[in-house]
């Protein structure tokens, strides 16, 4: 059976990768902050049970070593790998007036985190694993007023090339998907203070519209597969064309 990890997997984007892996078969191992999410998932889709759920904060390096080694002590593999969790942006503002640790905490979050993630996933990694990244349209774009996440995300895609050199000399591929604005649940809740959020954000979107969740994950899906098997060290940007946009 195949094995596969999902960071930050108790909703949004990244529950509903979980929830397309499960339909396929997989074992899914995921894991966030808040439990509590994670079983109020499970109330609506009960086909989470069969998921191995472990409660890490992947900031924390000592949890994080923890779940490699739980993941090492009861599969002793993984095939595949999404690497999602990122909390919400702390470091917004002009760069000269954010708090220096705000910015530091971006970075980690945003960039050393998975940098640590990767890293103990490839070691449990052989021939046809696949790794996906979520970076964002902010890695590829600049991101006034979000300096610091737009630079981690920029990072991220270095990394995801540079690694991809690297790993695919053992035959593992690793890729990243960059979503445009996504509708999930940090955007219902920034709703509920902006009620025309979701109008006035949709129109500087060329497609007039946010993306939906479900395309993303279609993304990391099809990046995950064999269908992708040519394809390394590549950003797929799901983006309704904002990234082509000067705005």
């Amino acid at each position: 059976m195949k094995v596969a990890l999902v960071t930050g997997g108790s909703k949004g984007i990244g529950l509903h990768v979980v929830l397309r892996l499960v339909r396929q078969g997989i074992k899914v191992v995921t894991c966030s902050r808040a439990k509590e999410n994670w079983l109020n998932s499970i109330n609506e889709f009960p086909e989470l049970n069969v998921v191995d759920y472990q409660s890490t904060d992947i900031a924390d390096e000592q949890q994080l070593a923890r779940l490699f080694d739980y993941i090492r002590e009861h599969y002793e593999k993984l095939d595949m790998a999404v690497n999602n969790a990122s909390p919400a942006i702390v470091s917004c503002g002009y760069l000269p007036q954010v708090e220096v640790s705000l910015l530091k905490e971006t970075l980690h979050v945003d960039f050393w985190c998975q940098v640590l993630c990767l890293r103990s996933e490839l070691k449990l990694m052989g021939s046809g694993a696949s790794i996906v990244n979520i970076s964002s349209v902010n890695g590829v774009r600049p991101t006034p007023n979000a300096a610091m996440y737009s630079a981690s995300k920029h990072a991220l895609e270095g990394l995801t090339r540079s690694v991809a050199l690297e790993s695919i000399r053992s035959g593992i591929r690793i890729n990243a998907v960059a979503p445009g604005v996504t509708w999930t649940p940090r955007w219902e809740e920034r709703q509920l203070k902006t009620p025309n959020i979701r109008d006035d954000v949709s129109e500087a979107v060329p497609i007039k519209r946010f993306g939906k969740i479900e395309e993303i994950v279609n993304a990391v899906d099809f990046l995950l597969s064999d269908q992708a098997s040519y394809i390394v060290g590549h950003t797929l940007v799901v983006d309704g064309g904002l990234s082509l946009t000067s705005k």
